[in-house]
């Protein structure tokens, strides 16, 4: 709903009140978003609250009696006049409404929705842009996810440089955070040193990626306050939905949690939620997994794994064929949004039977290329996987 208000409110900043091309306009927009159109257009201009049958009739009654105006004067006359009219002449039964400037109401709603220290939305803002997205993805069944930041040592930065050190600190990383992020993300501040940055249709491994870049541009910054230098690292936590919470508060509680254990793991870095409380992470990719034996080559067909999980030391997959211990193997993963695979060189460490898989897991020695792929940097990072060949056999 907020989108579609802030499509209504761009139609009239960017049109005289009363053009035909305006009328126009909100006839299109209520075709391509529906009649929820009409009510918010007239909350936006009145503050009042109508039900979109009523708003819709309303504001067909309301163009009639500016045509009528314009008819009987002789000379244009501009909505916000027709509006007034309407509802102080025409309809009786509803007191006058509060018709007041765009900018000074949008300007009192922004307000309300900021930050007052670093211009970001609010907390409040976040709890309601997380409900949206989450209502969302469920009806599109798409993915999203939610990045948690914690600046790290705050209090002993703001213990040793001051508290308006700290302030200053704040609104840089959050103008680091506003000006990477995308056009379609949304960053908050949480509370205290905490911001947040929601990624609309992004899955974990791309969000993974955007995270990367800002931690890395926040801990080349160099702040100085009264002739004193320092700086500052983050950490963060990043969960995504449906894989890891289905609700708000699960999903939030699951990026928080990602984020202790950036914290206790040495800080300045970033860690990705694993629902599955292993030591592997599953990863969603664009299509199939393909799996090709280097040292096994006279096996008549390759393997197509519909998911894998990666941990730090290795790949585990189900398999209908075995594999042998020690066997090397060539992994390409297709990722969404990106033109070329990442191709992975393993050895295999582990096969365990089941009825009627094998579970395979194999321990890295290579990514191919990673200069190439910001990706396969950002995995072997934050997976520790090596980007030169190790020997074989050994996980990290």
């Amino acid at each position: 709903m907020d989108e579609l208000r802030q499509k209504v409110i761009d139609s009239l900043s960017s049109r005289e009140n009363g053009n035909s091309d305006f009328l126009n306009l909100i006839a299109s927009l209520a075709n391509e978003e529906g009649e929820h159109v009409y009510d918010t257009l007239l909350n936006v201009l009145t503050q009042l609250d109508f039900s979109p049958e009523d708003a819709k009739k309303n504001w067909q009654r309301i163009v009639e009696h500016k045509n009528l105006l314009e008819e009987k004067l002789g000379h244009t006359v501009s909505l916000m006049t027709a509006v007034c009219y309407f509802f102080s002449d025409v309809v009786k039964n509803i007191s006058t409404p509060a018709i007041i400037e765009l900018k000074i109401l949008e300007e009192t709603k922004k307000q309300s929705h900021s930050d007052g220290l670093t211009g970001l939305f609010n907390r409040r803002y976040f709890d309601d842009a997380m409900q949206g997205e989450m209502n969302r993805a469920q009806r599109y069944e798409s993915s999203f996810s939610v990045f948690f930041i914690d600046l790290d040592n705050f209090k002993k930065l703001n213990d040793t440089y001051g508290h308006q050190a700290g302030d200053l600190t704040l609104k840089v990383v959050a103008k680091i955070l506003q000006d990477m992020k995308r056009t379609e993300d949304t960053a908050c501040r949480y509370g205290g040193e905490e911001l947040v940055l929601i990624l609309p249709e992004t899955e974990k491994i791309n969000a993974l990626v955007i995270a990367e870049r800002i931690r890395k541009k926040v801990e080349e910054q160099v702040l100085e306050f009264e002739g004193k230098t320092f700086g500052v690292t983050l950490s963060g936590g990043i969960a995504s939905y449906p894989a890891d919470g289905k609700e708000v508060r699960e999903l939030v509680h699951a990026a928080d949690v990602s984020l202790y254990q950036a914290k206790e793991s040495g800080r300045n870095r970033i860690f990705i939620h694993d629902f599955e409380k292993r030591h592997y992470l599953r990863i969603d990719f664009a299509g199939e997994v393909q799996v090709k034996s280097v040292t096994q080559t006279t096996r008549s067909n390759d393997l197509d794994v519909p998911a894998i999980n990666v941990s730090s030391s290795g790949i585990l997959f189900e398999s209908p064929l075995a594999l042998e211990i020690g066997e090397q193997v060539e992994i390409l993963l297709s990722i969404k949004d990106h033109e070329k695979p990442i191709t992975v060189n393993a050895q295999v460490a582990r096969v365990e039977r089941f009825e009627s898989h094998f579970d395979i897991g194999v321990s890295f020695l290579e990514i191919d290329n990673p200069g190439e792929s910001e990706l396969a940097q950002t995995l072997a990072q934050n997976l520790g996987i090596p980007l030169d060949k190790i020997n074989e056999g050994k996980a990290h």
